[in-house]
């Protein structure tokens, strides 16, 4: 599961759920299949977990939630910020050193990824 979702397969996805797969599997890491999705922007594949009922605030061994992940790895395109946000994704979930994923884009500084974050209050 965290490879296809890794790879924005969703069709993939949705047959391997279909299959029976967990939409939360967790690798050694903690890392689970929307983390994958997440680090790739990969928004199909995301959407196909969400629908599955995958958990939007899992966090991986740091602490990081899929939403912190996706600022991290957004390169400006925040389609994965927007529909994890869409789903109840926590933006002030706070990983193991205290960051949240509002804050990491408040302190990348980069206007397209703050820009997702600006209805919320510093």
């Amino acid at each position: 599961m965290h490879y296809v979702a890794l790879e924005n397969d969703a069709e993939a996805v949705r047959r391997l759920l279909a299959a029976g797969a967990d939409p939360d599997a967790e690798d050694m890491h903690r890392f689970r299949p929307l983390h994958m999705a997440a680090q790739q922007n990969a928004a199909e594949a995301a959407l196909a977990l969400l629908e599955a009922g995958a958990d939007v605030d899992a966090a991986n061994r740091h602490g990081n939630t899929a939403l912190f992940v996706a600022v991290f790895n957004c390169r400006g395109d925040g389609r994965l910020i927007t529909l994890l946000r869409e789903h109840g994704a926590d933006p002030f979930a706070r990983n193991a050193h205290g960051q949240t994923p509002v804050g990491l884009a408040r302190l990348i500084a980069n206007h397209p990824v703050a820009a997702f974050f600006d209805d919320l209050p510093d």
